[in-house]
């Protein structure tokens, strides 16, 4: 009977021990298990907040009105002197006249934003793709000319309307400057490409 009660105690004593053992392991394993959940429900969230606030206050730095402006000014210009050169080449005789004087006035403008652009390091190049820009090589004679004007006329009105707007929005004073001295050599070109739209037809 004595054996029987001692074996019962250590019995009882090994299950309470156990008991308590297990409710312990338990109680660690399941916050473990919240924790890592937790962690992973709103801490991949809040990484990914924090790379959007880091991404927007990036975008914030670098897209000034600057930075605008040659985000526009530098594609629209190599385009445009991609397409002089082509009216020098394959346009008419006013043309090709008109395409020289345009020319130098927009390679000047080019190596004047080259120039600004050394300066201010922080202000990036945007990167221009000039694949198929003079897109109308399969017409000829005045169907050619006309498609150009048409394309100068367009291209012209869209730069100077930009100018103007640019030339409020900038805050940087040298570029104030090469936009508010382009105002007017943009203006004269409006008025060669109307003179040739008159000449080509509409």
């Amino acid at each position: 009977m004595k054996f029987s009660i001692r074996t019962s105690v250590i019995l009882l004593t090994s299950v309470v021990i156990y008991s308590c053992n297990s409710a312990g392991t338990d109680s660690t394993n399941s916050g473990d298990s919240t924790g890592r959940d937790n962690t992973k429900l709103s801490g991949d969230p809040s990484h990914t907040v924090g790379d959007t606030s880091h991404s927007i206050a990036s975008s914030t730095t670098t897209s000034s009105a600057e930075q605008d402006f040659i985000n526009f000014a530098v594609p629209a210009n190599t385009k445009e002197i991609l397409w002089l050169k082509a009216g020098l080449s394959k346009g008419a005789g006013d043309i090709k006249e008109h395409s020289s004087m345009m020319l130098k006035d927009h390679n000047k403008l080019d190596e004047t934003v080259k120039g600004w652009l050394a300066k201010h390091p922080d202000i990036k190049i945007p990167t221009v793709d000039t694949t198929n820009t003079v897109d109308i090589n399969n017409k000829t004679g005045n169907d050619w000319n006309k498609a150009w004007v048409d394309k100068m006329v367009k291209d012209h009105n869209g730069l100077l309307e930009q100018l103007k707007k640019s030339q409020s929005a900038v805050k940087d004073s040298s570029l104030s400057k090469i936009i508010t001295s382009t105002i007017p050599v943009v203006e004269s070109h409006i008025s060669m490409t109307k003179m040739m739209e008159q000449k080509h037809g509409k």
